[in-house]
C-alpha cells in the first residue's frame, strides 16, 4: 500500500488529468451481501456516464476507456475479512493504482480533474507498519506487521563462548565447597552469558531503530525482564511509538498479528486524542493550532500548516472542501492524518478539521510600528 509520501506524489502527478477514482467497501458480515459492492460500483459508474451525456465525444470516450481499465482490475477483487476494501485510480490510458486496502471505505466512484484521495487518508493510517518483537534470554525475533500480513524480519541469537571447565561436569570432592566467591569457572561463564545477552540486546535495539523508520509502531514482549531491557535501549525518538505488551515466546504468526491489531488500535486512539487535544488547546491559546475550515483556509494560504487532521464525518459530508484542503496541504509539504474514535468525536464538535501549525502570524492590529 502507498505511503504518505507516495500518495502525495501520485496526487500531484494526476492533478491536471481527469481521473476515475473508485473506492470499495468489501467488509460485509453477511456472506450473502458480500458482492453488494459490485452493484453499487456499477450504479455509480452508470450515474457518471449519464452525467456526461451533454459533454464532448472525447470526454465520453475518455471515461469509457478509464471505466474499462477499472473493471478489468476490479473483477479480480474478492471481498472479505482479508480484503475489507479496495481502491483504484485510473485515467483514460493508464491504471495508476489498483490495490486491496486493509480497511473498509465507503463505496464511491468519481470522475474529476485530479484524483480523489480523501478516502485514502484513512487507509494510510491503517497501513502504518508495526514491529512486533518477541524477546527471551537467547533469541530476539523482529516481525513486521503491515496490510494484515505478519512476516519475520530478523532473528537475532545470543552468541556466548562458554568453555565449561572439566570440574563443572563432575561432582565436587567430599568436603570441597566453592566459598563466598563461587566457582571461578561458573563466574566466568556467567559473565560471558551476561556479555552475550548485552550484545544481543544492543544488536536488536540497533536493528529496531533502523527498521522503525519515521512511523512504525513497536510492540515488545516475551520474557518480561528481557523485553524491558530491550525497550530501555531504544532511541528516545521512538518512546511514544513503543510499548511493552503481553506476548508469549511461543505465539505463532497468526496470534502475533491478532495482538498487533489489538494493541496498535489502542495506541493509535491514544495518539489521535493526544494530538487533537494539543491542537485544540494551542488554537484556544492563540498558538500553533488552527481549528475549523475558515482558520485552516487562512493557514494553508500562508503556508503555516505542518499537520492537517480530518475526520470521516468531515470527509463524507464535505468531500469537495476535504479534497481542496488535502491538495493545498500537500502543496506546502504538510502531512494529512485521519483521526477516529474519541479524537474524532472531539474534533467533529469543533468542525471536523484542524491543523498543527509550523508558526504563528501576529495579527496586524497587534504589530508595533
Amino acid at each position: 500500500m502507498l505511503s504518505h509520501a507516495e500518495l502525495m506524489t501520485l496526487e500531484q502527478k494526476l492533478r491536471e488529468q481527469t481521473v476515475l477514482s473508485i473506492y470499495v467497501n468489501g467488509d460485509f458480515a453477511d456472506v450473502a451481501a458480500r458482492n453488494q459492492w459490485r452493484t453499487q460500483v456499477r450504479n455509480a459508474l452508470d450515474a457518471i456516464e449519464e452525467s456526461l451525456k451533454g459533454s464532448t465525444h472525447a470526454d465520453r470516450e475518455s471515461f469509457a476507456s478509464a471505466r474499462k481499465l477499472a473493471m478489468t482490475e476490479i473483477d479480480s477483487y474478492k471481498s472479505g475479512e482479508d480484503a475489507p476494501g479496495w481502491m483504484g485510480l485510473f485515467t483514460a490510458t493508464e491504471t495508476h493504482l489498483a490495490a486491496v486496502v486493509p480497511v473498509s471505505v465507503p463505496t464511491t466512484a468519481s470522475w474529476s480533474q485530479g484524483a480523489n484521495v480523501a478516502p485514502a487518508i484513512r487507509v494510510l493510517k491503517e497501513s502504518r507498519p508495526v514491529l512486533v518483537v518477541v524477546a527471551d534470554g537467547t533469541n530476539i525475533r523482529i516481525n513486521r506487521y503491515v496490510d494484515r500480513t505478519m512476516a519475520l524480519e530478523e532473528s537475532i541469537d545470543r552468541v556466548a563462548k562458554v568453555d565449561e571447565p572439566d570440574h563443572l561436569s563432575k561432582p565436587l570432592p567430599q568436603g570441597f565447597h566453592s566459598g563466598a566467591g563461587g566457582i571461578p569457572g561458573t563466574d566466568a561463564a556467567q559473565r560471558e552469558l551476561k556479555h552475550a545477552t548485552d550484545m544481543m540486546l544492543t544488536q536488536a535495539a540497533g536493528r529496531i531503530n533502523q527498521l522503525a523508520g519515521e512511523d512504525a509502531w513497536i510492540l515488545i514482549g516475551g520474557i518480561d525482564v528481557v523485553a524491558a531491557a530491550l525497550h530501555s535501549r531504544l532511541e528516545k525518538r521512538l518512546e511514544r511509538r513503543a510499548a511493552i505488551v503481553p506476548l508469549d515466546i511461543h505465539d505463532n504468526q497468526a496470534r502475533l498479528a491478532e495482538i498487533a491489531r489489538e494493541h496498535v488500535s489502542r495506541l493509535r486512539a491514544e495518539e489521535d486524542l493526544k494530538r487533537v487535544n494539543e491542537v485544540l488547546s494551542a488554537s484556544a491559546a492563540g498558538g500553533t493550532g488552527a481549528v475549523g475550515l475558515k482558520e485552516i483556509d487562512r493557514a494553508l494560504f500562508n503556508g503555516q500548516v505542518h499537520e492537517l487532521f480530518l475526520t470521516s464525518s468531515f470527509v463524507n459530508e464535505r468531500p469537495e472542501e476535504s479534497e481542496v484542503a488535502i491538495r493545498r496541504a500537500y502543496d506546502v509539504s504538510a502531512t494529512v492524518e485521519h483521526v477516529s474514535g474519541d479524537a474524532a468525536e472531539r474534533l467533529d464538535a469543533a468542525g471536523g478539521i484542524a491543523a498543527r501549525l509550523r508558526f504563528t502570524i501576529q495579527p496586524a492590529s497587534e504589530t508595533t510600528v
